[in-house]
Order: C-alpha cells, then sequence, then structure tokens
C-alpha cells in the first residue's frame, strides 16, 4: 500500500502534538510495510537554521519513506487572528525581510495548489490529511488522482478556542471532514464532538488512540540545574487557553504554601505566555517558576526525569500525548477526567482542569507520600510499555481504517 500524507508539523518543525503524532504514525505505517511519502510545509527562516539532512535523518531512519518539503510559515495551532503576528515573527528572524504573506487562507491555498501538482507526480493508493490546514490540499489530490481520502483529526477549532472560534476555520473543518472517504479521530471524545458539532455520521469514524515510542531508559541525561534534588513539579505543553497554563501557576501557589522547598517548571510557548508570567510575578512566584520555553528532542525527556510529578491541566485535550510521554520516563502525572487519554489509561490521577484545589491537593500528596509516587510511577511506566501504548498497534488500526476506505471504493467501482 502507498500512501500520499499531507502533514503539517514534523520533527525537528513542531510546536505541539501533532508532530509527535504524525512521525510515530509515519514509524509503524512503515514498519508495518506500508510505503509513505509525506508531504510537510516548513518556515523558511526555521529551514534555514536546521539542514534538510535533519528533517530526513529524523523522519526517514528506515526505507520506505519519503519527505517533500513545501515552505510556509503557517503553524498548525494558530487561528487566523494569531497568524499575521507569526508570519511578522519569522519574517523578523529572517535575513532579507518578509517572504510570506500575512493571510493564513491565502497560505493554505497555495499549499493545496501545490499538493495538487505533488499528487500527479507521486504514485499512491490513498491520500491521508491531517488536520484542517491539509483537508483542502487532500481534496486537491484526490480531484487529480482519483484515489480515496482519509482525514486524520486531532483537535478542532472548539479545542483550540473553547468554543466555535472562528467561523472559516470551523467550516473549512466540517467541509475537510464531510468529504473525505473516512475520517480517523484519535479518541472517543473527539469522536463524539466532530459528530455534535460537525454533523458527520459516527460509522464513517475510525477512532485510534496514537501511541508512543519508548525512550532509552538508560540514556545518560542531566538533571535540570533549577531543581537541585528539590521537589519538581512541571507542566509541557503549548502556553495557550486549550491547554490551561493559567490553572498550573494557581497550583503552583498552592503547593507552595505546603511543600516550601518546591520548584516548577513550565515548558513551553504561546500566547498566553506574558500573562502566565506576569501572573506568576503576582503571587510571588518568579524565584520559583522556571519558564524554559519550547523544548524538543532529549530535552524533552529530561525534563520529565528532572521532574517528580507532571500536571496537564488542559481544557480540552483530545488526546494528550503528555500523559504518555510523562509516564514512559516514570514521572507520575496529574491529567484532566475528559482527556482522550483518561479513555484508556489507568495509571494516572484525575482531575477537573478547573478545580485548582483538587489538583494541589494530588500534587502535594505525590510530592509527600513516597508509597504514592513509587505506584505512580511503576505503573504508569509499566502499563505504556504495553504494545498496545505502541506504534505499532497505533498504525495496525489506521491500517484497518485504511483497508475500509480501500475496500468501500472497490465495491463502488465493481457496482457501477
Amino acid at each position: 500500500m502507498r500512501v500520499l500524507m499531507f502533514g503539517w508539523e514534523f520533527p525537528p518543525f513542531q510546536a505541539g502534538g501533532l508532530a509527535t503524532a504524525t512521525l510515530g504514525l509515519v514509524k509503524g505505517l512503515l514498519n508495518r510495510g506500508v510505503e509513505v511519502t509525506l508531504v510537510v510545509p516548513f518556515s523558511l527562516s526555521a529551514a534555514s537554521e536546521v539542514p534538510n539532512l535533519r528533517l530526513v535523518s529524523a523522519a526517514d531512519p528506515r526505507p520506505g519513506l519519503r519527505s517533500i518539503r513545501i515552505d510556509s510559515p503557517l503553524a498548525p495551532y494558530a487561528g487566523a487572528e494569531e497568524y499575521p503576528v507569526l508570519a511578522e515573527q519569522g519574517s523578523a528572524g529572517r535575513r532579507g525581510g518578509s517572504v510570506y504573506g500575512a493571510n493564513l487562507f491565502e497560505e493554505v491555498e497555495r499549499y493545496a495548489a501545490i499538493a495538487e501538482q505533488i499528487a500527479l507526480e507521486e504514485p499512491h493508493d490513498l491520500i491521508d490529511t491531517h488536520d484542517w490546514i491539509t483537508f483542502e490540499a487532500g481534496r486537491r489530490a484526490r480531484a487529480v488522482s482519483g484515489k480515496p481520502l482519509v482525514a486524520h483529526i486531532h483537535a478542532t477549532e472548539y479545542d483550540r478556542c473553547g468554543g466555535p472560534g472562528d467561523p472559516e476555520l470551523h467550516r473549512r473543518e466540517a467541509l475537510g471532514m464531510m468529504l473525505a472517504d473516512r475520517v480517523v479521530s484519535n479518541s472517543h471524545m473527539l469522536k463524539r464532538q466532530v459528530v455534535a458539532r460537525y454533523g458527520i455520521p459516527a460509522e464513517k469514524i475510525d477512532v485510534v488512540h496514537f501511541g508512543i515510542e519508548m525512550s532509552d531508559p538508560d540514556a545518560v541525561l542531566d538533571e535540570v540545574p533549577v531543581a537541585r534534588g528539590r521537589p519538581t513539579v512541571l507542566f509541557l505543553g503549548r502556553v495557550t487557553r486549550q491547554k490551561g497554563p493559567e490553572y498550573f501557576v494557581e497550583v503552583a501557589r498552592r503547593v507552595a504554601d505546603h511543600v516550601p522547598d518546591a520548584e516548577f517548571i513550565l515548558a513551553g510557548t504561546g500566547d498566553l505566555l506574558p500573562r502566565v508570567i506576569e501572573r506568576a510575578v503576582e503571587l510571588d512566584l518568579a524565584h520559583r517558576m522556571h519558564f524554559a520555553g519550547a523544548v524538543k528532542g532529549p530535552e524533552v525527556d529530561r525534563l520529565y526525569r528532572t521532574a517528580d510529578v507532571c500536571v496537564m491541566p488542559s481544557v480540552s485535550e483530545p488526546l494528550g500525548l503528555v500523559a504518555l510521554e510523562s509516564l514512559r520516563n516514570g514521572t507520575p502525572c496529574i491529567i484532566p477526567k475528559t482527556a482522550g487519554v483518561a479513555e484508556v489509561l489507568r495509571h494516572a490521577m484525575r482531575v477537573d482542569f478547573w478545580d485548582v484545589d483538587d489538583m494541589a491537593d494530588k500534587v502535594i500528596g505525590v510530592l509527600g507520600q513516597s508509597a504514592l509516587w513509587e505506584e505512580l510511577s511503576d505503573g504508569g511506566l509499566a502499563e505504556v510499555r504495553d504494545p498496545r501504548f505502541g506504534l505499532d498497534e497505533a498504525a495496525r488500526r489506521t491500517g484497518e481504517a485504511y483497508a475500509r476506505v480501500l475496500g468501500r471504493t472497490h465495491m463502488t467501482v465493481e457496482s457501477s
């Protein structure tokens, strides 16, 4: 089977979990003998700092994967209002000034037009797309190749904005999933949302919980200096409303009142970062709240292993790979009851994202009770080592979705 895949993030070019999920899926598919041609857009400024060889080495560890780079400043989680700011930031970091337009939808259109050309050149049996920014590219590709189309949905505009958000993005999400031959959702929670808010038929949607690769348990990773053996609480994710960083700061204040030597690390970037920093200062946490910025590669596992507990206070979390990453490093994780990962994960403490008192109580309990910490650490690590959380299982179930599409298409052709 040959898959023409349109993605957006791919390591080392990433802003969130979409890159991790895409990389894991691609590796899993390759392991199962599926040939993948991955089409991804990258910022010129970012690509100029990282040789193309880095992209190939990260995405092409074995035969079967081809990566095609399309220049674009788009970020996978940006909304229409954020895009002019991102475009300006991108041009500021690039010598020679801006080479991009400031209109998000113009960039999507340009990407889709290039995708159309690629579909004519690249042999494939099926087209797969990831989130709304690639949906139009997939539609154009299908129009010229006639191959069936699968739409992966990782998060919706409701998740990113906490409501309907931009109506045009909402329209494009709905249209992309409606036109696709099959939709793959990363959780049952997201599937229910897609059915209720977008009117997509439930029988058209397959649920595939993405897995992760296990990190090397013997890898030597230096401790983060700010911890220095003190109790450390971690937030890792985009600093946006969806991920709930404001709740993390409030939790930190409550924990600090009961655990005087506790340190807090907030790793990530996003539009709420200035507000979160200001709030940390207001709460007299400036000397204990450490802002690590964007992290990737070995630094991610380094932070997890440094921390004693990871907190994921997401307002909306269709899946939540952070929880799996934390547990694979033996670090207990506190997750929202409504997160997609809560559907399959047993060894994690659950909270309502808005209940900062309960969240703080759980953090204090984990920090103060070694038996509880060990139970969550050992149990979580053993759980994520189960094959059902691995890359192969997610690829197998995605392959089943592909087979349904190819079978249905074949039957349609025969009946006509």
